[in-house]
């Protein structure tokens, strides 16, 4: 995929995102993936043994 096809893709699931939740897209911090979907999918995991 070209770079101008994946920016473009990035942007529409951006406009989706808001225009669903009506909350301001905030891209995460790190640049480490694995580690934000562990973090995610432990926090998630957690909510249900409450």
């Amino acid at each position: 995929m070209t770079e101008e096809y994946c920016q473009s893709v990035s942007q529409r699931y951006i406009e989706l995102y808001e225009h669903i939740t009506g909350e301001k897209f905030v891209p995460a911090a790190s640049d480490d993936i694995a580690a934000r979907i562990e973090k995610n999918v432990a926090d998630y995991l957690a909510t249900l043994n409450k």
